[in-house]
């Protein structure tokens, strides 16, 4: 997972997300999850909100 002011080289695989949000991190591991799932053919009621931390 990358922002902007990281370096890629020597990288193979780079997914260009905002990590500086409070909920960024957590929006991203939500969409690889559902992602991965859905390829899968597995159905789940998780939401976003379950992959956000409580502050």
């Amino acid at each position: 997972l990358c922002d902007t002011n990281n370096m890629t080289q020597f990288v193979d695989l780079v997914i260009p997300t905002n990590n500086k949000g409070r909920k960024a991190l957590s929006m991203v591991y939500y969409l690889l999850m559902r992602e991965m799932l859905r390829q899968r053919g597995i159905q789940t009621s998780l939401t976003q909100e379950d992959f956000e931390t409580d502050l």
